[in-house]
Formats: structure tokens, sequence, C-alpha cells
């Protein structure tokens, strides 16, 4: 058990440290694009982006995650999955396309008012570069190739943040330009993931295995409901909230969503690395030990953060995208609630994912983002951007209470054993720095 700890926190930690990185690339974009286009732009970008994120959420129908589990569990060849899922995100890539070109030529007024087609038409060509990076990476992540896994994930944002940079030095930089160098990084980034995942696995052939399609589809739709929700959950209030209010709204929202969403890093990182650690798990003891470990810590490392993150959001918001965001403060300290019970429901789900049942995770994130989208058009016309993150954070917590139960009776763990920090842990601790030392 004290080799598996010590394994998994240096996984953990290589996780966390990409994750970190990431973040810092991800706050110089998001503060270069909210300072060039200004509180207006950054909701207009932030909606365009929308239309192919959910295409991707909703198209890739779990075949990234359905190869960690097969990985995991030995049943499929790497050389075997690699061919197969290069073939399906490009067909599954190409359909999600077209499905974004009749949404924007039928739908768009509605759905996206004050949104200029041109965006939308741009945005779309995320998506089949999103899928190759998605299903392939996924692949990396299973055979449990992390130093490559988390590479490919620093790379794309870096390529993106030095792209904005130039195209900021020479172009003028709008929200079309800054659609165009997202593009370019996902682009630049398929290059560097086909060269490792190639030398990592050597000869493939690109053609379809029946038994893996069937698997992967299989065990994949599973997670594809659980992730469709998911996904919902996470930004159906941003889409809500340019119904009932406008897309400065969504700005001032979407700056705040933006920020809350980094405290997830650590729990992130650590969900990441509990997948395919539950998958290919055969000692009952450690599974039923291990994931509750994770997560009583997890939740009190994030509780630390967000208090932490409470008073000085201000502080944050002010310097990094000027005090044209002071509408962000309020909804930002709001969301911190559920960024803390979301981070331990991610431990969970992906404990409930490794273990071939993520059904219970379908049922659990439906029945929160019903709360969330009901919460959401009751709250965001009476307390606006405040409302949604109110009605965000009460559903994520809704979602970690019901999962908490559901987990409990599964692998046998008393609730207390699985939220509360126990005296054993700082001895986990000392060990952990023993092996960090090591290293």
């Amino acid at each position: 058990m004290k080799k598996q700890i010590g394994k998994f926190t240096i996984d953990t930690s290589i996780t966390f440290v990409a994750r970190t990185l990431q973040l810092a690339f991800g706050i110089g974009i998001s503060v270069i694009i909210a300072r060039i286009l200004g509180p207006q732009g950054k909701g207009i970008y932030s909606l365009a982006i929308l239309l192919p994120v959910f295409l991707i959420s909703f198209g890739n129908v779990g075949i990234g995650q359905a190869s960690v589990f097969y990985v995991g569990k030995r049943i499929h060849l790497p050389k075997e999955i690699f061919g197969n899922n290069i073939i399906l995100s490009f067909l599954l890539g190409i359909f999600s396309f077209f499905i974004g070109l009749i949404i924007i030529l039928f739908f768009s007024d509605y759905l996206f008012p004050e949104i200029a087609k041109t965006y939308l038409f741009l945005a779309l060509f995320l998506i089949p570069l999103q899928f190759f990076l998605s299903f392939i990476n996924y692949l990396l992540l299973g055979m449990q190739r992390i130093k490559e896994y988390n590479f490919i994930n620093i790379f794309q944002p870096f390529i993106f943040l030095v792209l904005l940079l130039i195209f900021l030095l020479t172009l003028k930089l709008g929200v079309e330009e800054v659609i165009v160098a997202n593009i370019l990084s996902c682009f630049a980034t398929i290059i560097v993931l086909f060269y490792l995942a190639k030398r990592i696995i050597g000869v493939f052939h690109l053609c379809f295995n029946k038994s893996y399609i069937k698997d992967a589809f299989g065990y994949g739709f599973k997670l594809y409901l659980g992730n469709i929700i998911q996904f919902l959950h996470y930004r159906i209030d941003i889409f809500l909230v340019n119904i009932f209010l406008n897309p400065l709204a969504v700005g001032f929202y979407s700056i705040a969503v933006v920020l809350v969403e980094k405290i997830w890093l650590i729990s992130q990182s650590a969900g990441i690395m509990l997948f395919p650690k539950v998958s290919s798990e055969t000692n009952k003891k450690n599974l039923k030990e291990f994931t509750p470990l994770v997560c009583r810590n997890i939740l009190l490392v994030t509780l630390i953060g967000a208090i932490l993150l409470f008073f000085i959001g201000r502080l944050l918001i002010v310097f990094f995208y000027s005090e044209k965001f002071l509408n962000s403060i309020l909804p930002f300290q709001i969301l911190l609630i559920g960024a803390v019970t979301m981070s331990g429901w991610r431990i969970l789900a992906n404990d409930l994912y490794g273990r071939g049942r993520p059904e219970l995770n379908i049922y659990i994130s439906f029945m929160s983002v019903v709360l969330n989208i009901i919460l959401n058009i009751l709250w965001i016309p009476k307390f606006g951007i405040a409302g949604a993150a109110w009605a965000t954070s009460v559903s994520y917590t809704f979602a970690f209470i019901l999962i908490l139960f559901i987990y409990s009776k599964i692998s046998k763990n008393s609730i207390r054993n699985i939220i509360f920090i126990k005296a054993s842990d700082f001895q986990v601790y000392s060990n952990i720095l023993s092996i960090v030392r090591s290293k």
C-alpha cells in the first residue's frame, strides 16, 4: 500500500505541476482576451467556442475514457486502440462538424443571439482537432505514460498563448483572431501528439477492430451519457445567463467561472490518476482504502484553498482583469462553495468509472443538472449572475451528497471515513514526503 501511495503521489504530483502550468498559461490567455476584447468581447468569444465545446462533449461517445478502461484491463492492445481511435476521431469529428453547421444555419439566432455567424462557423474547425487530441491522449493516460500525457496538456495552451502574443504584436487582435489562434494551437499539438504516440506504440494499422469498436461503444456510451450531463452541469449556466441577460453578463460570469475552476487543479490531477489505477487494481483491500484516503485529503486541501481565495478574490480579479470586471467578484465567491464539493464528487466519480459503474454517475448527474437548470431559471431573472452562481453551487453540493451515499454503500466505507481527515493520514504525509525526496 505504501509503495502504491508513493507511485500515485509521484504521478499526481507530475500531473499537478502540469495542471499548474496549464493554469498559468490559461490565466495568461484569459487576461489577454479580457483586457484586449473587454467584457463584451470576452462574452462573445466564450459563447462562440461554447458551440464546438458542446458538440465535442455530445459527439465523443466516451471513446477516449473507454480507451483508458480497456488498456488498464489489458483487454485490447494499445496498437489496436491507436489505429481505431484515429479513424473514430475523424468520423465523429466530421459528423459533429456538420451538425454544427445545421445548428448555425437554422437555430443560431435563437440559441446565440447577438453572436456573429462568422465566429460560430470559424469555431467549428476546433471540433475534429479536439476529437483527435482527446482520443489519442487518453490512450497515453491508459498506458500510464504520465509525462507524455501531461506534456500534451501543457503544449496546447502554451502555443495558444504564444500565438495570441504574436497576433497582438502584429495584427489587430479581435474575436476572430483569438479563435484562429486556438485552432492553430490545436493543429500544432496534433502533430506533436501523433509523433509521441507513434514512437511509444510503434506499428499500428488504420483498420476497424470489431471487438474493440463494440467494447468501446458499449462501455463508452455509458461514460458518454454521464459526460454529456456533467458538461451541461458545468456550462448550462453560461448559456442561460446569455438567454436571460446578455453577452456582457456572460463576460463577467465567465471570468468568475474560469477563476474558480482553477481550484480544481488538485482534484483533477488526483482524479485523472485514480481512474486508470482503479481500472487496473486487483487487490480489494487496497481498492477499499485508497479512494477514501484520496477523497478526504483532497477535500481538505480544496477547502483551505477556497477560504484563501474568498478573501483575496477581489485582489486577483482587479490585478489580472482590471476594475472593469468588479461584477465578477460576487459570483466568484459564491461559486467557491460548489468548487469544494465538486472536488469530492470528481474523486468518487472516477472511482466508480474505474469499477465499471459509470451508469451511477449518469443518474447522479442527471438529477443534479435538472436541479441546476430549474434554479437558474428561477434565480437568474431575479438575482442576475449571482443567482446563476448560487444555482450552480447548490446543484454541485447536491451531486456530491448523492455520490457520497452511493459510494459509501458500494465500497462499504463509512461516510466519516470518506470525508474527515484521520490521524493516520499525517503518517501517510510523512511517508509520501520521504518517497518524493528519494525520487
